[in-house]
């Protein structure tokens, strides 16, 4: 019951911004072929075919599911973005009509005005979603160096190739898998540590699609180690952690592993866990409460919530995802309030934290504001 009240709201608001932003459209193309009985069955089934798509995705995995759903993520994108251009001219007009600011040569002829300027939102939007599909389809390489100080280590420098976020389904799908995988062995890593979202909304696409398989090919001196997100508990994943490993990552659900006696890696279960697993997960308090200091430790904890937490142990570097750095401006604005760093390096006390912007995307296929991103970490013991 209570599903269905949160459903039913969404498809409200969602429903009305869909209106307001279709009335806005043919108030501005008013006499031209836009206003039509086709293009407004098109723009319905653009608008509707992700939702039509993911539905059809719950009862049979195939070409029509997996056309909607791209289909309509590109179709979200461009209404998200239709959306804000028309609720800002929508106040500057309401500004007008107060304080009248418009010059002459706009309120002239008002209706050409209003054609012109949906022209030009149109290549402006065009142009906005191009170059956001290209920051997330071509990763860049950001590169860290850091200086740690154990004892123990039996390391002078140890190459980590980190990522977050992947977002294995139907938009990151097999090309963009393999393209990870080409570009993390071109790296020579002698890590690779994943920090989560490693599915995106159900791992039976992932399955269906056989994307996992491919991780088989991942070359890392220690292997590959990942810790869950919440993605991962949304999609099911977290249901058959055997299936990761039969593809090569070892996951660390709340356990901590000794690798080759040289360096620990902490896998943190994420926050999520309580509300899909019905389980709370460990305190770092139990999860060290073994581990000898004097080797360096690495964690993994999705969400990077509580750093000040992880500052209290002798932990070296802590990575984590989840904020995709707010993926599509102006969602960034949010994450930066949410989270203390919601990108990027940072270091309190004697501990190294990376939030990684991630390397896949949600929904919507493209990235303002920001890129996809893998994350090269020279580490250096002294």
């Amino acid at each position: 019951m209570k599903i269905a009240i949160i459903i039913t709201i969404l498809l409200i608001i969602f429903g009305s911004a869909g209106y307001y932003v279709y009335t806005r459209t043919m108030q501005a193309f008013s006499g031209t072929f836009v206003n039509s009985i086709p293009v407004l069955i098109l723009y319905l089934f653009l608008i509707t075919s992700f939702f039509f798509g993911k539905l059809i995705e719950h009862y049979s995995i195939g070409i029509i599911s997996n056309t909607l759903v791209k289909i309509g993520s590109v179709a979200l994108g461009f209404f998200l973005y239709a959306f804000l251009i028309v609720v800002f001219f929508d106040f500057i007009h309401l500004i007008h009509n107060i304080v009248p600011i418009y010059p002459k040569f706009i309120t002239a002829d008002f209706q050409k005005t209003k054609l012109i300027v949906g022209i030009i939102s149109v290549v402006f939007i065009s142009a906005v979603f191009i170059k956001g599909y290209m920051n997330a389809r071509f990763p860049v390489i950001n590169k860290l160096n850091l200086t740690i100080h154990k004892k123990k280590a039996s390391f002078d420098t140890l190459h980590i190739v980190a990522v977050s976020d992947i977002h294995l389904g139907t938009v990151v799908n097999k090309t963009k898998a393999l393209q990870l995988i080409k570009t993390v062995n071109g790296l020579n890593p002698d890590l690779v540590i994943i920090a989560g979202d490693m599915a995106d909304d159900n791992i039976e696409i992932v399955k269906y699609f056989k994307l996992l398989e491919y991780f088989k090919e991942i070359n890392a001196k220690y292997g590959v180690y990942a810790c869950l997100g919440n993605h991962d508990y949304i999609s099911g994943a977290y249901k058959d952690l055997n299936y990761f490993e039969k593809n090569g990552i070892h996951i660390l659900k709340d356990t901590v592993q000794l690798v080759d006696n040289q360096f620990y890696i902490i896998g943190r279960d994420d926050i999520q866990g309580r509300n899909i697993a019905k389980k709370e997960r460990k305190s770092l308090n139990e999860l060290t409460n073994e581990i000898d200091f004097n080797l360096p430790v690495f964690l993994l904890d999705h969400q990077p919530y509580k750093l000040d937490e992880t500052t209290e142990y002798a932990v070296d570097l802590q990575f984590s995802g989840h904020t995709h750095k707010g993926q599509v401006w102006p969602f960034n604005y949010i994450t930066s309030s949410i989270f203390e760093k919601d990108w990027g390096y940072l270091k309190k006390k004697n501990t190294h934290f990376y939030i990684s912007s991630g390397y896949g995307t949600s929904v919507i296929p493209i990235r303002v504001g920001n890129r996809s991103e893998i994350v090269s970490i020279q580490i250096r013991n002294e």
